[in-house]
């Protein structure tokens, strides 16, 4: 009974998938194999670049779509996959011995066609009657083991493909066999190459390199086992708080319902319009839960997906590993491991916390409010500040600084730092996308209004070759877009690091900014999108950005921006939804178009509109609202920001000039 599972453990242990080749759905025929270790038959894969590009030198796997580049004979020098081949024919053996089959077996020892009663293992040959008493008479050949079809039948002994035991020859010698591996290379050889063309290389007998090797590997697939862990943990985490936001949720829209029943009681009359604003409220908390519905379920679907591509890839690579010869896993070598430090790359696709949060505030004049953000204790125990955002405010010039001495026009962006320092960047009016660089410049900020005009003076930081845009963190980092490249530099302008935001060589962004807690936003003009980084350039999402250009600011996790032809101020959040697009065309009493953009710390709005004769600054409420303009004249703005004292700075053409509010 033990030796039957033996037998019948050859055939469960394999499923269909590992014998059929995939393209023409039957037992593998001279197996190939390709970079993404997927194997097929020598004539599909023939077949298969005939329909792709029969000239060409790459195969696009019709399973996964990685390409594998091919050299010398095209498909037919790809890498044999003797496993599957000795796999196929020893399954293909055992099916015939296992169904009765055996009838069938024809001896292969004489030219009778008489049905075989055994097999010899040491000539792997089926023998009849007569053959197997020739054998036994025969002086070399009484030391054969033979063995009867009944005892293959019964699993006692297991069919065993003699393509497992075959030793490869080399091709340049072909009555040598491979049986050093040149480490150098990375290549199995012969003794004879090993000294003609090997000589002065690093050489391993191959039981020590196939050691390696599978160390190696070993130690890949534990990471991507960690990896597949990790994904398979945030899946739960995932689900867990998608419960969480389903339940607050459902709290949500029973708090809402239950302040409105009350109002309606105390005061018939204002029925209608308790119950239109509840229906707002409820609109937008489910805007807001779909919103979020979405985020966690991608979130899920593109877990699951890396999960399941992981485990797939793991299978592919165990196989291999339990059925390969040494000759084969050391030539794919780097393939098994280029494969697997895919795996272990990969990162899960986490969803924030605070997503799973929402509540209803009530209110005393109104219905109440959706909070949808957590409010820190600190903040509800302050009294509300009394904010600038709907007062119309005035400001008059402090210092004019003008000895920039420059000689060709120019658009200036100015930034500040916290030690009492300003710096501009002038850039050529027809720089974006052209690759001329900009000039730096810094300048003290004044304390009165007595005070000389400062004295530029132009910075040369080394890295800088094609500076186009620049931002200041609140801890006086100087970050720089230097053509598709953000580098981050320290106080004493020294690198710190840097990196490449874009996906793509035609990807060139266009603007820059930084937020207080020093995330980065870089924005691409010809794609109308903002791509979001961590502090050290990793990224955090990709958002769309509609009609987003040259200038860029960030506060209380929005970005805004201004669109020059359109002439119109959006906001979006860091999840890409639209806060909301202003028409400024009604703002702009005599025409003009808007250019930078800042926030002040109540997060009110400024807007600097690039006029004729002259601009302006335009003052906006934080939810867009136009309250009026703040200074009128002051030449042809570009960039503003903010000082630390609040002074505001405006970098117009060929001069910088520091208001403060009156």
């Amino acid at each position: 009974m033990a030796s039957n599972v033996t037998a019948q453990s050859v055939l469960e242990k394999i499923s269909v998938d590992h014998l059929e080749c995939s393209i023409c759905t039957n037992r593998f025929r001279q197996p190939k194999l390709l970079d993404c270790l997927h194997s097929f038959c020598l004539q599909c894969l023939h077949d298969l670049i005939q329909s792709q590009d029969p000239s060409g030198t790459k195969l696009t796997c019709p399973l996964c779509r990685r390409e594998t580049m091919l050299k010398g004979s095209g498909v037919a020098d790809l890498p044999n996959n003797f496993a599957f081949s000795a796999l196929v024919e020893e399954v293909t053996m055992q099916e015939k011995l296992l169904e009765g089959q055996g009838s069938e077996i024809k001896c292969q020892a004489c030219d009778e066609e008489n049905q075989a009663i055994s097999r010899c293992m040491d000539c792997d040959n089926f023998l009849c009657q007569e053959c197997q008493r020739a054998h036994e008479r025969m002086t070399l050949m009484k030391s054969h083991k033979i063995y009867t079809l009944a005892q293959l039948q019964s699993g006692q002994i297991v069919y065993k493909s003699k393509l497992r035991d075959e030793v490869p020859k080399c091709c340049k010698h072909p009555d040598q066999n491979l049986n050093v591996y040149c480490n150098s290379c990375e290549q199995v050889i012969c003794t004879t190459c090993s000294v003609l063309d090997h000589a002065k290389h690093s050489l391993t007998g191959l039981p020590e390199a196939v050691e390696k090797c599978k160390k190696k590997v070993t130690e890949m697939v534990q990471k991507s086992e960690s990896t597949k862990t990790e994904l398979i943990t945030t899946i739960k985490e995932t689900t867990k708080s998608r419960k969480d936001l389903d339940n607050m949720f459902a709290n949500t829209h029973k708090k809402i319902s239950e302040k409105a029943q009350q109002e309606i009681t105390k005061i018939q009359e204002e029925v209608a319009k308790i119950q239109k604003e509840e229906q707002k409220l409820k609109q937008e908390t489910d805007r807001i839960y779909e919103d979020r519905v979405r985020t966690f379920e991608a979130a899920q679907a593109n877990n699951r997906k890396e999960v399941t591509q992981t485990e797939h890839k793991l299978e592919e690579v165990k196989q291999l590993m339990n059925q390969a010869s040494c000759y084969e896993i050391l030539e794919l070598q780097q393939k098994l491991l280029h494969n697997l430090s895919e795996l272990t790359g990969k990162q899960p696709q986490q969803v924030p916390d605070k997503l799973t949060f929402m509540d209803f505030e009530e209110g005393k004049r109104s219905l109440g409010r959706l909070i949808v953000e957590e409010e820190t204790k600190a903040a509800e125990k302050q009294s509300p500040r009394p904010g600038r955002s709907c007062v119309e405010e005035k400001w008059e010039l402090k210092t004019n600084v003008k000895n920039f001495k420059l000689t060709f026009g120019f658009i200036a962006q100015g930034l500040s730092l916290s030690n009492d320092k300003i710096i501009v960047l002038h850039v050529p009016k027809k720089y974006h996308g052209k690759g001329k660089s900009g000039a730096l410049f810094t300048t003290s900020i004044p304390n009165s209004h007595q005070e000389q005009s400062p004295i530029p003076q132009r910075l040369q930081i080394n890295g800088l070759t094609d500076v186009g845009c620049i931002a200041v963190s609140k801890d006086d980092k100087l970050l720089a877009l230097d053509g598709p490249v953000v580098k981050v530099f320290n106080k004493q302008h020294q690198l710190l690091h840097q990196f490449t935001p874009g996906r793509g060589s035609d990807t060139q962004p266009t603007c820059l900014a930084v937020d207080d807690s020093n995330l980065i936003a870089v924005g691409y003009k010809g794609k109308n999108e903002i791509s979001l980084h961590n502090p050290d350039g990793s990224l955090i999402r990709r958002l769309p950005a509609p009609m987003i250009e040259y200038y860029l600011t960030m506060y209380n996790h929005r970005l805004i921006y201004t669109n020059y032809g359109d002439r119109r101020l959006v906001c979006v959040d860091y999840y890409g939804a639209s806060v909301f697009s202003v028409d400024m065309i009604s703002s702009m009493q005599w025409g003009g178009f808007p250019t930078g953009v800042c926030c002040d710390s109540d997060g009110s709005i400024y807007v600097a509109v690039d006029g004729y004769p002259t601009g302006d600054i335009l003052h906006y409420s934080p939810d867009g609202k136009y309250i009026g303009w703040v200074i009128k004249g002051c030449g042809h703005p570009r960039g503003i920001t903010f000082t630390s004292g609040g002074d505001l700075v405006v970098a117009a053409g060929e001069f910088v000039q520091i208001y403060h509010r009156v």
